[in-house]
């Protein structure tokens, strides 16, 4: 049985940009952090997280408690044991304990021990491990029967090496107790660059990259029940000069937004490696306002209805203002009951790109499913034959009311696309995208669309199952030949 871990590391966290040192991209740690823990819940699902200090950046800054108390509300969202130590870049450990907890002496699972430290540092940004931590670390060692794993924020080596220049100054009195007492891996943060596993005389050795400075990575160690160690580097950034496009970004103005901003949208896709992001609000949100778009009111009525809440000027306005030539100007145009889109015609004459969506559908309590099928092919040939570059989440609808999608409307939607021209996009927003319709999709020369359909700003550019689905459903295909630009 293998145990999976991750370590998360560094996130120095401040509420600017470092001046100093501008690799570090502290003012968006938070939303690095965030992007990571929903990556780890859905899919990478460990069964420890280890963080590995420097939380923050500066340990005697007035808004140290505001910041470890932000990082804490993600930390805690994870699924898995966490286990949480300080850096040297966080306060002292009062401090640091009164917002993050007391951590267990140590954590035991799966038959592995997994012991944590707090070591002093040393000149040279180096550590040492006192004589009562070396006594615990004998005492934990010795009263447990399986492999054990030592965790501390500045790395551990038993030999001098050019992997890293930060070490323990009595790391030779350590290694020497870890071999006495099965310690199978030392796993630290602290060097920045991080290095992947180094095997010395049967001991494990690794050091997990920073999650402030690109590429934003992270650390996947598996070890198995007799102590085998491997580990995979991974990162929340998107392969570099993989020309990947986000055609679905939302701003603060959906009412469904939590956090979005369109200048960071647009920052953070430049960090991830994209090579542009679509802004793409609902048009339905727009026109209407919450308690008419609660009522179904742009499907019942559409642009017939009685309303006074057009906002698009203002959306203009607000493009106009944060986007930069990164951006594209866009939106997701809803569609009435009878098929009209509700958006006026001067506006989508000025939108250099258009998802269209099926949001609603005509579903009761007793839910008639031929009605439903019927009423979903119809909506989606008229969002084709609107001339959208993109039919978005196309069978989400169903997952939202606890429907299965009946296979037959695979084809049938395969022929509305590929009559019209229209993109399909892979959405994983709330949504399981079915890997056989989009198999179809390929094989009759549909092009797909990736989109993060972002409602919050860890979201944007967030392609990592996009991109695991795609090397499912065409292993031999050259994925940019798939895409639309």
């Amino acid at each position: 049985m293998n145990t999976k871990v991750v370590i998360l590391t560094d996130l120095h966290f401040s509420k600017s940009a470092n001046q100093a040192i501008p690799d570090r991209k502290n003012e968006f740690a938070d939303v690095f952090l965030l992007r990571a823990v929903h990556r780890l819940n859905r899919y990478i699902k460990p069964d420890l997280v280890f963080i590995g200090g420097d939380l923050i950046n500066e340990p005697d800054s007035e808004e140290r408690l505001e910041l470890l108390a932000e990082l804490k509300k993600t930390i805690d969202l994870i699924e898995a044991p966490t286990i949480v130590i300080k850096g040297n870049h966080d306060p002292n450990k009062d401090v640091f304990e009164s917002v993050m907890g007391k951590q267990a002496d140590h954590l035991d699972i799966n038959g592995l021990r997994f012991v944590a430290f707090d070591d002093p540092e040393e000149p040279g940004y180096n550590a040492s491990r006192t004589d009562s931590e070396l006594e615990r670390m004998i005492q934990l060692g010795s009263e447990f029967d399986g492999p054990l794993v030592s965790l501390q924020h500045v790395p551990l080596f038993p030999i001098k090496t050019e992997l890293c220049p930060y070490n323990y100054t009595n790391a030779d009195e350590i290694v020497k107790i870890m071999h006495e007492t099965n310690y199978v891996l030392a796993l630290s943060g602290h060097y920045h660059e991080g290095f992947e596993l180094l095997d010395h005389e049967g001991i494990a050795y690794i050091t997990g990259r920073a999650l402030c400075e690109k590429p934003f990575g992270y650390a996947i160690i598996k070890i198995s029940s007799d102590g085998k160690v491997s580990c995979e580097q991974e990162n929340l950034s998107m392969p570099e000069n993989s020309h990947l496009v986000d055609h679905h970004v939302h701003t603060n103005m959906a009412y469904c937004n939590e956090n979005m901003d369109i200048s960071k949208a647009s920052a953070l896709g430049k960090l991830f490696n994209l090579d542009g992001i679509v802004i793409s609000e609902h048009s339905a949100h727009l026109y209407f306002n919450r308690e008419n778009y609660g009522q179904r009111l742009q499907y019942f009525e559409g642009m017939e209805a009685d309303t006074t809440n057009n906002r698009v000027a203002e959306y203009s306005a607000l493009y106009a203002n944060e986007a930069d030539d990164f951006c594209r100007f866009g939106m997701e145009v809803d569609y009435d009951k009878q098929g009209k889109p509700t958006i006026e015609q001067s506006i989508w004459d000025k939108l250099e790109f258009r998802n269209g969506s099926v949001h609603v559908l005509d579903i009761g309590e007793n839910p008639d499913m031929q009605a439903i099928e019927k009423e979903f092919l119809f909506l989606t040939e008229a969002v084709a034959a609107s001339g959208v570059d993109v039919l978005v989440h196309p069978f989400r609808i169903f997952k939202r009311h606890g429907l299965t999608v009946p296979r037959y409307l695979f084809t049938s939607t395969v022929d509305i696309l590929k009559r019209y021209g229209t993109a399909v996009e892979i959405n994983y927003h709330t949504n399981e995208p079915p890997a056989e319709f989009f198999r179809m999709c390929i094989e009759n020369g549909i092009k797909l669309s990736l989109g993060s359909d972002s409602h919050n700003l860890y979201e944007v550019g967030e392609f990592y199952a996009h991109l695991k689905f795609l090397q499912e459903i065409a292993p031999n295909s050259n994925i940019n030949d798939l895409l639309i630009s």
